[in-house]
């Protein structure tokens, strides 16, 4: 934890034999108060787009409000594309390590359990195994699994009291990210605010050069073929002559899908923000891993029903990094569409009891996702055989399939298509769309 407190604080002073970026910041580099020298420098700004690498953007509730921002955005966008400009929203970071000190919480919380409990998770395995014969009969995978699914399970105890803080946690990102893209796809340059006045129709006229005479880039291509069967089905819309409008229509199509592609909608985590967020756990599990379950390693792994060492440090590692990759990722995307289906109750007594609720079910499905994975691997471990292997490999199909559903990329969720679209349909389109 001090590592990371200190690589956050001071990592941008760290070279790392890497050269530091250097960076040009309007305010600074503008002259504020020689009107002459300004809108010389204002006209010198596709220059400095030009010679960047990147146009860094730190999004905030007033960035598409402010017309300075809207210059440098549309310079960036006529002369580098969505390729150039990087969005950074501002709740991204208090958001992400709200969520990376709550899973830090539930790491001690775990260590805590191992210490009122030493060695819980290998030493009641026997007995938990007694109880499944007792009740299911004698049948070793089914004694295995049921042992070890329970184990885990108990260990999910750590990542209760966590659950409901993550609420007010996710519902921050959920409204600001909600509020961005909302702001992206009703953008209007002439709405924007300039704080000194005289500088509106410099910018603007600079804006209107910038996208006057440019392809439009907003329409759709038409397919190069089309068959009977689905199809997708393109957005055509007629050319805009004003120039004004083709940088709106720049910010609420192309950068705002770029946008999305890149850190996701409102429902949306990117997958490895998720595994970053999980990091204290992750590093906890070797703890747990080397530590042998707080316990000697030759006793843990007796106890736990290993023929050795060496096959319960593997067991383990792999075991974590299954549901590491598989499962634990799971809970974000889930916790996001369940407080948003909380936020359609609106704010007040019911909300908050719909919060108690749906926040910890999403750390319980992770846990069970996560439980059975691990299960039905210890038992394929413990006892192999082709019913074990397939019941392993079915488990991975799904949990696999639930990944792909909840991180594919939230555009194409968006696209719409249909049946029996046939070819005539894109061409009368397309000429409507070039003004035959």
């Amino acid at each position: 934890m001090v590592t990371f407190a200190i690589v956050l604080i001071f990592g941008h002073e760290l070279p790392l034999g890497r050269s530091l970026p250097t960076c040009w910041l309007d305010r600074i580099c503008v002259h504020q108060t020689d009107m002459d020298k300004k809108k010389e420098q204002i006209n010198a700004l596709p220059v400095f787009v030009a010679q960047s690498s990147k146009m860094l953007v730190l999004w905030d509730q007033t960035y598409f409000e402010r017309l300075w921002c809207n210059l440098e955005l549309a310079t960036c966008a006529r002369y580098g594309g969505t390729d150039k400009i990087e969005l950074m929203p501002l709740w991204l970071a208090p958001w992400l390590l709200s969520t990376i000190f709550l899973d830090l919480l539930s790491a001690g919380i775990l260590e805590i359990m191992f210490h009122l409990f030493p060695n819980y998770s290998a030493a009641w395995m026997h007995d938990i195994s007694e109880m499944s014969e007792s009740i299911f009969g004698h049948n070793p995978a089914m004694e295995s699994f049921v042992s070890t699914f329970a184990v885990w399970m108990f260990s999910g105890i750590a990542y209760l009291p966590v659950s409901i803080p993550s609420f007010f946690c996710f519902r921050a990102k959920l409204l600001s990210h909600q509020l961005m893209l909302e702001q992206m796809s009703t953008f209007d340059v002439r709405a924007a605010h300039c704080t000194v006045a005289s500088d509106r129709a410099s910018i603007e006229e600079q804006v209107t050069a910038l996208f006057s005479g440019m392809e439009d880039k907003t329409a759709a291509p038409l397919p190069s073929a089309v068959d009977d069967g689905e199809v997708v089905l393109q957005r055509f819309e007629p050319l805009q002559e004003d120039p004004l409008v083709r940088f709106n229509a720049f910010i609420r199509g192309n950068l705002r899908e770029f946008v999305i592609s890149q850190i996701g909608d409102e429902l949306s985590v990117p997958y490895h923000i998720c595994l970053v967020a999980f990091l204290p756990m992750i590093f906890y599990s070797s703890v747990n891993v080397l530590g042998c379950d707080n316990g000697p390693c030759a006793s843990s792994a007796k106890l736990a029903g290993y023929r050795s060492v060496s096959e319960y440090m593997i067991t383990q590692i792999v075991g974590w990094v299954l549901v590491f990759v598989l499962a634990f990722p799971l809970t974000y995307p889930l916790l996001l569409r369940m407080i948003n289906c909380v936020l359609s109750f609106g704010d007040g007594p019911l909300q908050l009891l719909l919060a108690f609720l749906c926040c910890p079910l999403a750390y319980i499905y992770m846990y069970v996702c996560g439980g059975i994975c691990w299960s039905s691997f210890y038992t394929l471990v413990k006892e192999p055989s082709a019913i074990q292997l397939l019941v392993f490999l079915l488990v991975l199909a799904v949990l696999i399939m639930q990944l792909l559903w909840l991180f594919q990329n939230p555009s194409r969720r968006r696209t719409e298509s249909c049946r029996c679209v046939k070819r005539q349909t894109y061409e009368a389109l397309a000429h409507v769309q070039s003004g035959e």
